[in-house]
């Protein structure tokens, strides 16, 4: 069930209510156009085959495939008169990265000079866990994909330049039932009892919209809701933008399709404090739906509901005005003042992860074995292992001393300072933290941003996983429990009160018209890390067959609702990644012509590469007279799998399938290769 809460009408100033009621704007029913909007989307899809996913830490969880593809979404926000502008990017990826902005924020200064920078350029992530890893420099670096997200985020953003012109911005404010579980409650219920009843609910239910709507149609949808994109859960190994993107992809097919609707419109789901919100909503890594795939469908679609009903809905006008301040900080060793810590003087920590870390969220399946949340006990034989096998810095009595009551499993090798921001349009102020945030520290945020900025503003949204990545953020109170949110709280117990801090002194600046804190150097690891390898060095012929080949022919006919599968020989994918470009796609016959009817794009198809085996002779690695077996470049086949829809138009269909392959001391070749046609009827 969706319910909305219509928000009251923001009353400006007596020149917006003459214009309204003398028709002064593009009509009478439309609040002013005050603001410059423009919206723009591109891909980011990266390699997606035998890259790592990193969000479960599950060293076997590895890409085999494509369920659906990876998107930049950018929209801009100006002022209709003068240069104030903000940028603000939603990525279907797990985190993002310094680098990555200041990739990004370079190529736009090549061709719009200082209007964009690093003082207001937002990117940030969906954190969908099925993103693979490699496209941030501080972990199994991959330059293919880094460049995929660079270079896609830089064409969303520059899409949204050109369109930009005149418009207005209408904000919806409702509720979203079932989309969403506390997934730490024992954490969650040791803060305040006198806090706790100021909720009616132990997650933020409230879904936060803004429509952005020009003379020429609506060009942007923007919403705000907290849950984690775990619903494919380490148990899919496709790359997907999960919950988020079924529901950002969804709603875009439908709005596009209206014949009141631009065909290009953009439409976004962000993240805000999902810290401690699962949707899978049995606390067990499972439901609502009897699989993955139907459980992300399920909570995507309570997700798109909420926002369909929003989008017709949204009725406050923002009030003009776009302002912003940002810093860079370091938390490692922060003073608190007692202001924010209600108990003293506090300093942050050098960060370090504990052992609650390492047992994951039960509730999204769980970590390594041998540990569990609410681990509170050093054990030397834990510690021991960890030295040998992960080789960390060694830990300090003081580390241990400001981290406590976290038992040290071991701390990160260096910390950068991180980017926190927050942005003023109207009556909305946006807060930009690198962070996943619990329920009850955004709750904490926004009262802290309340304060500083009064009563003109009437809506905070916390802005998470922006700029960059630091763990978690928990309560004082939630960082006792150590579960697994407290052990990913990386700057000790105090870590809320510092970023608090942080917060009221840039929306003091703000509010004031002053600077924003001075910040800390920027970091930059572009070209001090070295990028590991994609793909193969050539990809063997298959042993009977030809590259392109149809391994699987489909049926010759199926009902509608059925699932459609083919085949093909094929080389690695990763030696060419497709950014922008079809693997595959779907036609249907239209007279004489084939049409497009589905790409990886849709939710209903997957597509799977698998390497061809072949027997390898025994190799004694100690024997030095033995000749060691051969890199492994077999051929690929990639199996392709189309869920059809109930509602499916009947016709003659295809599966056409877009390849590549490198000979071995040749250049990559590319072959395009169809199956049989194949009928689909009517249920």
């Amino acid at each position: 069930m969706v319910v909305i809460r219509h928000s009251a009408w923001f009353l400006g100033s007596f020149f917006l209510l003459a214009a309204l009621s003398l028709g002064g704007c593009s009509s009478s029913s439309s609040p002013e156009s005050n603001y410059l909007l423009g919206a723009g989307s591109a891909d980011i899809t990266g390699p997606i085959v035998d890259v790592p996913f990193v969000g479960y830490s599950q060293p076997t969880h590895i890409a085999n495939g494509i369920h659906t593809r990876l998107s930049a979404r950018a929209f801009i926000i100006g002022e209709r008169a003068g240069d104030a502008r903000l940028v603000f990017v939603v990525t279907d990826l797990l985190n993002v990265s310094q680098e990555i902005r200041l990739s990004v924020v370079e190529n736009l200064q090549e061709s719009y000079g200082d209007l964009y920078s690093v003082d207001n350029v937002v990117v940030t992530a969906t954190h969908t866990h099925s993103s693979p890893g490699g496209y941030r420099h501080d972990g199994a670096y991959r330059q293919e994909f880094f460049d995929a997200v660079v270079a896609g985020v830089t064409e969303a953003i520059e899409a949204a330049h050109e369109d930009l012109q005149p418009g207005r911005i209408l904000l919806g404010e409702g509720e979203v039932e079932g989309a969403g579980a506390n997934r730490s409650i024992v954490a969650y219920e040791r803060n305040p009892e006198d806090e706790r009843t100021r909720y009616p609910n132990d997650t933020d239910k409230e879904m936060l919209l803004l429509k952005l709507e020009r003379d020429d149609g609506v060009v942007g949808v923007l919403s705000w809701f907290a849950v984690h994109p775990t619903s494919l859960t380490f148990n899919n190994s496709l790359v997907s933008a999960d919950h988020k993107g079924f529901a950002a992809n969804e709603m875009e097919r439908q709005l596009r399709a209206r014949a009141d609707m631009r065909d290009d419109v953009v439409v976004a789901f962000a993240q805000s404090n999902c810290g401690d919100v699962t949707g899978n909503l049995n606390l067990d890594n499972t439901g609502p739906g009897e699989d993955d795939y139907e459980s992300a469908a399920i909570i995507g679609q309570r997700q798109l509901d909420a926002a369909m009903d929003l989008f017709e809905s949204a009725s406050e006008p923002l009030s003009h005005g776009v302002d912003h301040r940002f810093t860079l900080v370091d938390l490692t060793d922060l003073e608190v003042s007692d202001e924010f810590t209600g108990s003293g003087a506090k300093r942050t920590c050098f960060p370090a992860y504990g052992y609650s870390y390492a047992g994951g969220s039960t509730e999204d399946g769980g970590g390594h074995p041998i540990f569990e949340e609410g681990m509170l006990e050093e054990d030397e034989g834990i510690e021991t292992l960890v030295q040998l096998v992960v080789m960390p810095p060694p830990v300090t009595d003081e580390m241990r001393a400001c981290q406590a009551p976290k038992p040290v499993l071991f701390p990160k090798r260096a910390q950068p300072p991180l980017p926190v921001g927050v942005a003023r349009l109207g009556q909305l102020a946006l807060v930009f933290v690198p962070n996943e945030v619990t329920t009850m520290s955004g709750r904490r945020m926004r009262d802290t941003i309340r304060e500083q900025l009064g009563d003109e503003v009437k809506h905070v949204v916390i802005a998470g996983y922006a700029n960059d990545y630091a763990g978690y953020i928990t309560t004082p109170e939630e960082y006792t429990v150590q579960h697994y949110e407290g052990g990913h709280t990386l700057f000790g117990q105090w870590t809320l009160p510092a970023y608090q801090q942080v917060l009221a002194q840039l929306a003091q600046a703000l509010a004031e018209g002053s600077p924003a804190p001075e910040s800390e150097p920027q970091s930059d690891l572009r070209g001090e890390v070295e990028s590991q390898g994609v793909g193969n060095a050539h990809d063997e012929p298959p042993e009977s067959g030809a590259f392109g080949d149809v391994t699987t022919q489909p049926e010759a006919s199926y009902t509608a609702g059925d699932t459609v599968s083919a085949s093909f020989w094929t080389g690695h994918p990763d030696n060419a990644p497709l950014r922008g470009a079809p693997y595959f796609e779907i036609q249907r016959e239209v007279g004489a012509e084939w049409a497009t009817a589905v790409t990886e794009a849709d939710w209903s198809t997957q597509a799977r590469w698998t390497q061809a085996s072949r027997v390898i002779p025994p190799y004694d690695p100690l024997d030095p007279f033995a000749v060691p077996p051969p890199p492994i470049n077999e051929a690929f086949t990639v199996s392709i799998d189309w869920d059809t829809p109930d509602e499916l138009q009947a016709a003659n269909y295809r599966v056409v399938f877009y390849g590549h392959h490198k000979p071995d001391g040749e250049d990559l070749s590319a072959f395009t290769a169809a199956t049989n046609a194949f009928e689909i009827a009517a249920p």
